[in-house]
């Protein structure tokens, strides 16, 4: 009697040749800390920003034949699958859970003192609580900016609208995040 046969996309425990898997991690290492600044600043606490930065690149690893370098860069098409991430999360979750200042740790950065740590917590923890009063629009919007490091042209891309509405959608929520930390 024969063994039963093998499923060839089965090498490494994640449903994918190891040929595709090679490429993501090099996308990681070029784009892991940008996909879990972007869960950051979109308030999502570091423990589960971590589920989902590893969630993003898994559905990257399973979509690496369908991506095409034609039309979006690596960082734009990952921070595309992590937003589809975020979006399914809040869907399943279907309530809002508010995140208190501290339950969080500071973004993913190296600090040489524990006072330095301590101000840049205090620091971290005012930008969160006023991004946790603007509109999901506006978090969205400068968590790709900022924490995603997406260049105008890319958010664009991403958002499919015009450079000069990213422009101004973007200066118009930077504003409203100084009036909430003022």
């Amino acid at each position: 009697m024969s063994p039963p046969p093998q499923n060839p996309k089965q090498h490494n425990g994640l449903d994918v040749p190891p040929v595709q898997a090679e490429p993501c991690a090099a996308w990681y290492e070029a784009h892991g800390k940008a996909v879990y600044n972007y869960f950051r600043f979109q308030l999502v606490p570091p423990d589960d920003a971590e589920d989902f930065t590893a969630e993003t690149f898994l559905r990257a690893v399973r979509a690496a034949d369908r991506y095409d370098p034609s039309r979006a860069g690596i960082q734009t098409w990952l921070l595309t699958i992590a937003r589809n991430v975020l979006i399914d999360e809040r869907r399943s979750a279907r309530v809002r859970r508010r995140v208190g200042i501290d339950e969080l740790r500071d973004l993913a950065m190296d600090e040489p003192s524990p006072e330095e740590r301590m101000l840049r917590r205090e620091e971290v923890g005012a930008a969160m609580s006023a991004m946790g009063a603007l509109s999901s629009e506006d978090r969205e919007l400068l968590s790709l900016r900022f924490g995603g490091e997406l260049e105008i042209a890319e958010l664009a891309q991403l958002l499919e609208v015009p450079a000069g509405t990213v422009r101004t959608r973007l200066w118009r929520a930077l504003e409203r995040l100084r009036e909430q930390m003022a």
